[in-house]
């Protein structure tokens, strides 16, 4: 086993110095919640003898576009997005892996903009491209040739107030999972809601550095009944430019795949991972034979999990091992404006008293896993997609876990369908999504935490054994307001002695106050029906105050 070093000094441009092809570990300096923590990192050889290679032939193309920060994965503007490709407004897809960087949130503007010139927005479409277009002014500026100027900055300050009432703060799963659920709290960045009153103050400081290397911090101050104080870095990461690749390290919140309630390999129900992340600084066009695939995109990740797994497995007569690594790769296409596709691969591998050696690897670089006590890490890997159609869209995912001699053991899915125009301007639409896992889903007969992270699943937190049924209508109004009302429900440990069952519902709204100053609110009721035939009642509101700093 070899170990590399990723030694970044901030010095002018033109001195950055990244050592990575001698020496031994990645050793990043991290501030988790309060604490400081080494995190280190190795690696294989025979991985250590790409990577040297393969970052030497990449890092002296030229011609790249400058880095840019990247758009939380929880910003609206995914939304705006969504909305503008579905109504045909972009010439290119949106692919499943997010978040996107500014400067490919700027591509899409122009590409709305163009558009609209020929066929007119609706008002409120209109209004929602102007706001994304102010949001991304200094990358719009590049796209016309001049040099990016956004200097690191205080972007955003949310201020929420919120109220969860009910029996219990947090869920647990049955058998095989070591984690536990709220409603309310889907795809949070594994933030947990206290019983009655929370406060929440969060911001985003993040620009450029240089051309080439780009900050962001997300800080979070919070105070509940429960979790009393808590002051946290939700995100924090340095990205830097090499010809063509964008390097991050850091943590980060990132989702894999198309679910609008979550997804069902990789997504932003849980903590956000830090780690090392290499994808291109662009999508790039596929040439030569397979040029019918359009545009690709690249993402390589490495990260370890928490420090407490085997303890925490032990107390609940189970095994695990601590700092488990996790590795994903992801390679999406958009072979059209109407079509984007995406294959993923993502492994919790390794960990103290849980080495993998030479034989291991070869067998990871094969999708060659053996059962029981062969089995020497957990897998899940597959694809998804997004398709549109006159006045819809179809999506989807299929994933396979825990691999057996090449063949997937276990499948889950999620099939979508987005009805893009209820009225003649779309300002009405709909969504209906319907998901399932099996039984053993999301659980490993060695890392018997599960596929969690900091008690949450690291992908859809629906769990194992489990159906989704999910149905939302929203109407868009002028000035980027919108009112929605949605219905879910949720069928967890199906058939078990452990099973619950979720019937949630939510009403969700926007108002622009003014310029760069929202006010967003949610107010829901749900019953939660547990194992023994009683149910319990929650019932939440939650109120945003968000300011945007241009």
């Amino acid at each position: 086993m070899l170990n590399f070093n990723i030694l970044l000094l901030l010095r002018p441009p033109d001195a950055y110095v990244i050592d990575i092809c001698h020496r031994g570990g990645v050793n990043l300096y991290i501030q988790e919640e309060t604490e400081a923590m080494t995190l280190n990192i190795k690696y294989p050889a025979w991985l250590m003898s790409t990577a040297c290679l393969f970052l030497t032939v990449t890092s002296g193309v030229q011609a790249a576009p400058p880095v840019t920060v990247n758009v939380p994965v929880d910003s609206v503007y995914y939304s705006y997005i969504d909305k503008l490709s579905a109504m045909g407004y972009l010439k290119t897809m949106p692919n499943g892996a997010r978040p996107y960087s500014r400067l490919q949130l700027a591509r899409w503007v122009r590409e709305a903009q163009e558009t609209a010139k020929k066929r007119p927005m609706p008002s409120y479409l209109a209004d929602e491209t102007e706001a994304m277009a102010q949001y991304v002014a200094p990358e719009l500026a590049v796209l016309d040739g001049n040099k990016l100027q956004d200097p690191v900055r205080l972007r955003d300050v949310s201020l929420q107030a919120g109220v969860l009432h009910g029996n219990e703060q947090t869920y647990r799963y049955g058998q095989g999972m070591s984690a536990g659920w709220q409603p309310f709290s889907h795809q949070q960045n594994g933030y947990t809601y206290g019983r009655d009153g929370n406060g929440i103050l969060s911001a985003e400081i993040s620009g450029n550095i240089d051309q080439n290397l780009a900050l962001s911090i997300r800080p979070r101050v919070s105070y509940d009944r429960d979790n009393k104080g808590s002051v946290t870095l939700e995100e924090g990461y340095i990205k830097q430019k090499m010809g063509i690749w964008n390097l991050e390290i850091g943590r980060e919140a990132f989702r894999w795949g198309q679910g609008e309630t979550g997804n069902l390999a990789l997504g932003n129900n849980m903590r956000p991972l830090t780690t090392v992340q290499l994808h291109y600084n662009e999508p790039r066009k596929t040439g030569g034979f397979f040029r019918f695939l359009g545009e690709r995109d690249f993402h390589i990740f490495y990260g370890q999990l928490e420090g407490s797994r085997a303890d925490k497995a032990a107390a609940a007569g189970r095994t695990d091992y601590d700092h488990a690594g996790i590795l994903g790769i992801r390679t999406d296409f958009s072979p059209a404006s109407y079509f984007t596709f995406g294959l993923a691969r993502i492994s919790v591998l390794g960990g103290e008293h849980n080495g993998l050696d030479w034989p291991d690897w070869k067998h990871w670089t094969y999708g060659r896993n053996d059962d029981n006590s062969d089995d020497r890490w957990n897998d899940i890997a597959g694809g998804d997609f997004r398709l549109r159609l006159p006045k819809m869209t179809l999506y989807g995912e299929l994933y396979g876990e825990d691999q057996s001699h090449y063949l997937p053991a276990d499948i889950a899915w999620r099939a979508g369908l987005y009805l893009t125009a209820l009225t003649r301007d779309g300002s009405w639409d709909m969504t209906l999504e319907m998901a399932h896992t099996t039984d053993s889903w999301y659980s490993h007969q060695h890392f018997q935490n599960g596929w969690t992270y900091h008690d949450a699943i690291m992908g859809d937190d629906m769990g194992q054994n489990a159906r989704k049924y999910y149905a939302a209508v929203r109407h868009y109004l002028p000035k980027e307001s919108r009112i929605g009302l949605y219905a879910m429900r949720i069928e967890r440990d199906r058939d078990t002695m452990h099973s619950q069952s979720v019937n949630e519902w939510g009403l969700t709204g926007q108002k622009k106050l003014r310029d760069h100053m929202y006010l967003q609110g949610t107010a829901g009721y749900a019953s939660v029906s547990q194992p023994g035939g009683h149910s319990d009642h929650d019932a939440f509101a939650l109120v945003s105050l968000q300011w945007q700093y241009q």
